[in-house]
């Protein structure tokens, strides 16, 4: 089973990011899938047969909206803290990506990743990543500080993206993984936020 601290060769891996989604419910709570504050709960579609499909998620990830009892207040917490966790794996791996790409293709004579505007954007998304990394190795961990922390995932993980640049909008592109972890966090870290 994935853990949610799996890397991702290809950020384009849905599924992949699907089984690490229902590795966090398993850490959580085992054998049984959490449901946020607002009574949804998003898992793979093993996981959650008859969902109904999560915009954007290419038939990997489906949701489903009330009949779960409310989890306890730790349950909810652990797999808060997974989520982010998640959230924080998967804009590394579309970083990495960009990287990759970037050190491969040349312009005007020049390696992509040597220009100043491109290493400038790479750094500010790994200082993010670092921030929230040292933010989510903190003791006693508090739903401010998970809201924080994703909603500067979600702003560093479009800056990655814009580093891929078309490619990263296309449909099998890593904006369709980007989109999932904004809709988890806005789920289950921001319930009753409209």
């Amino acid at each position: 089973m994935a853990s949610a601290e799996t890397r991702y060769a290809d950020p384009t891996a849905l599924h992949g990011f699907a089984r690490a989604l229902d590795a966090c419910h398993d850490a959580a709570a085992p054998g049984a899938l959490v449901a946020s504050g607002d009574g949804w709960v998003i898992a793979s579609t093993a996981r959650l047969p008859g969902g109904v499909p999560v915009p954007g998620g290419a038939g990997a990830a489906v949701a489903m909206a009330g009949g779960a009892p409310a989890a306890p207040a730790e349950v909810l917490e652990a797999f808060a803290d997974g989520l982010v966790r998640l959230h924080r794996e998967a804009v590394r791996g579309v970083l990495d990506a960009a990287v990759a790409r970037l050190d491969q293709r040349r312009s005007e004579g020049a390696n992509l990743l040597n220009r100043q505007l491109v290493q400038g954007a790479v750094a500010d998304v790994a200082l993010v990543l670092s921030e929230a990394e040292d933010l989510l190795a903190l003791a006693d961990p508090t739903a401010g500080r998970r809201r924080h922390v994703h909603r500067r995932l979600v702003t560093a993980g479009r800056a990655a993206l814009q580093l891929h640049g078309a490619s990263g909008f296309v449909a099998t592109g890593p904006g369709s993984l980007l989109h999932l972890t904004e809709l988890l966090g806005n789920t289950y870290l921001h319930p009753g936020e409209r």
